[in-house]
């Protein structure tokens, strides 16, 4: 497995392309392994809205995780690479998480294309395509060609979704009728969310570059080289950007000027946004560490280790971080001092990042499951199982 982890690897350093290696390995050792996505999870007082491994948006009521509606609702196609599994929908598969507005759910898909649905039925109201070289499918980001797939959530603003695509492009689409407006070029994919301010877009990509955008003008303002290719949101917190990259580095960096701060060397990739509360900065890394820094320093306060990898962010409330594992625990631990509080094991591996509203906590697992669970003691609330044997 070594060498053919080398093989692999070369190839990500070519492209830039993260943590594709981790599913190419998989196919290798037996293709019936292979997640086609990952799950996404947004939600609010209305409904939560999950995108699971079945191809499909799922609308779920909050009070007790009733189905409300799904989408697309015809049939899938066949699945790839002559693998069993979920069959293919003709939408493509998600990896991006939903993006709520007050009536719309936006969804961004590896086919290329963003939905905006009613979020009170699902109904689809536009769709939008960007760039179509290749088919969607995630391990076609092998090729040369740039290919099309949304990994990263489009950011809503006011009346416009800006939206990354991993062919390179950051579409500025008007929201209310999927038109796009303009577009931004870089030289690799952006498989992360835009961060806005309001007067600067700042833009992360596989090129191993931050760039900054005048808003108004859209001229680039300057660029943040991270060493290594930038899978992850930066985050904003006062007058300094916080920005990891594969490159196993975390940086604190000037936002009005891009120059660097300080800089944090981690044991493995990372691939999540940091979290910025206060004056602690909490980075997750691929190997399954969760590290607290000082935000002004790049000291660090604490880590926190699981038995699995870590894709997603923590989730923060009032003084608890909420990180989920892929070894299938949701962890709830002291913000200040990373002690654990208390764990909820699921059915399968977490990937994704929780989402609380209001004293409830939910996260959803590779076995398609969504858990809501009381934020203060991780009791199960209601799980939501979208299999017929259920």
């Amino acid at each position: 497995m070594k060498l053919l982890e080398v093989i692999v690897l070369k190839y990500v350093k070519r492209l830039g392309l993260g943590l594709i290696f981790v599913a190419a390995l998989l196919v290798i050792a037996g293709c019936t392994a292979v997640p086609t996505a990952w799950p996404g999870l947004a939600a609010d007082s209305q409904a939560i809205y999950v995108t699971l491994l079945d191809g499909k948006v799922h609308a779920l009521n909050p009070d007790n995780g009733d189905e409300m509606w799904f989408f697309p609702s015809e049939p899938a196609g066949k699945s790839g690479l002559g693998c069993s599994g979920p069959a293919r929908p003709a939408t493509g598969l998600f990896y991006a998480t939903p993006v709520l507005a007050e009536k719309v759910v936006f969804i961004g898909s590896d086919a290329g294309k963003v939905y905006a649905l009613d979020r009170m039925n699902g109904t689809q109201q536009w769709e939008f395509v960007g760039l179509q070289e290749t088919g969607g499918n995630f391990f076609q980001l092998f090729s040369k060609k740039r290919n099309p797939s949304i990994i990263g959530s489009p950011t809503l603003d006011d009346e416009t979704l800006y939206v990354p695509s991993a062919d390179q492009s950051l579409y500025a689409v008007d929201a209310a009728s999927g038109v796009k407006q303009w577009d931004f070029q870089v030289d690799g994919a952006i498989w992360t969310s835009p961060l806005l301010t309001k007067d600067r877009i700042y833009v992360a990509a596989m090129d191993h570059k931050l760039y900054c955008l005048d808003r108004e003008s859209r001229a680039e303002l300057w660029t943040f080289d991270a060493e290594g290719s930038v899978s992850s949101t930066p985050a904003l917190a006062g007058d300094r950007i916080y920005l990891s990259s594969l490159a196993r580095k975390a940086f604190a960096i000037d936002a009005d000027t891009g120059q660097q701060i300080w800089s944090f060397d981690m044991d493995s990739w990372a691939w999540a946004t940091p979290l910025v509360v206060s004056d602690t900065v909490y980075l997750s890394e691929v190997n399954g560490t969760l590290f607290a820094l000082d935000a002004e320093t790049g000291g660090e306060k604490w880590r926190f280790d699981t038995q699995g990898k870590i894709q997603g962010s923590p989730a923060y409330v009032a003084g608890t971080l909420y990180l989920a594992s892929e070894d299938m625990n949701l962890y709830a631990l002291d913000a200040a001092t990373g002690a654990q509080k208390w764990f909820f094991t699921a059915s399968a591996a977490l990937m994704s990042t929780p989402v609380v509203v209001d004293d409830t906590l939910y996260v959803v697992d590779m076995d398609n499951k969504v858990h809501a669970l009381n934020a203060e003691s991780g009791a199960i609330t209601w799980e939501y199982d979208p299999t017929p044997e259920k």
